[in-house]
């Protein structure tokens, strides 16, 4: 078995999330422009092995956990590669939801989960694959912070139809993919 740090060993879908990340944070901070940030998130997405990986943020710092930054817990995300994962029906959702679908496809349906009092923050990731959400009528849906890169991110232009409905934030990165969040 090779150790971890072998350049040889392949790249997984952890590994390949976390050198993303470290980009967001280079790209938030102004370490990148948006071209170099897209130019090097395609290139980890095009990686296959940890070698590939470790030449597209050695000029960068390693990011760190926030301070108070509190672990994803297994119920608070779905993950699709190369498959589909639905969340539909009667389900509780957390104050934060992670969607990635790589190669894959995931369905959240929203209209009849139970939302939290102060709203659901989801942060759809989508690279080669579509994260779908489907929201209540009345819900008050803020697109915060998203983006694209050779991909598509659609949400409704029509408001909510009360001011009474849950508030749900949407966030993430859509990379050769699509984010598409629907009404009703």
């Amino acid at each position: 078995m090779q150790p971890a740090e072998s350049p040889d060993l392949r790249a997984s879908d952890e590994d390949r999330d976390r050198v993303a990340d470290t980009l967001r944070e280079a790209l938030a901070t102004g370490r990148l422009s948006p071209t170099e940030h897209e130019e090097r998130l395609g290139a980890v997405f095009a990686a296959k092995t940890v070698g590939e990986l470790a030449p597209i943020t050695r000029d960068l710092p390693a990011t760190r956990p926030a301070a108070g930054a509190i672990e994803v817990a297994p119920d608070e995300r779905a993950r699709a590669l190369f498959s589909k994962v639905r969340r539909v029906g009667q389900w509780e959702v957390p104050p934060r939801f992670e969607a990635r679908a790589t190669f894959g496809a995931i369905v959240l349906d929203l209209r009849h989960a139970q939302i939290p009092h102060g709203g659901v923050t989801i942060v759809a990731n989508s690279a080669f694959g579509k994260v779908e959400i489907r929201i209540p009528d009345n819900a008050r849906l803020v697109g915060n912070g998203g983006s694209a890169t050779f991909g598509k991110r659609t949400l409704p232009e029509s408001p909510a139809s009360s001011d009474d409905g849950p508030v749900i934030r949407i966030t993430g990165h859509s990379t050769f993919g699509h984010i598409r969040v629907t009404r009703g």
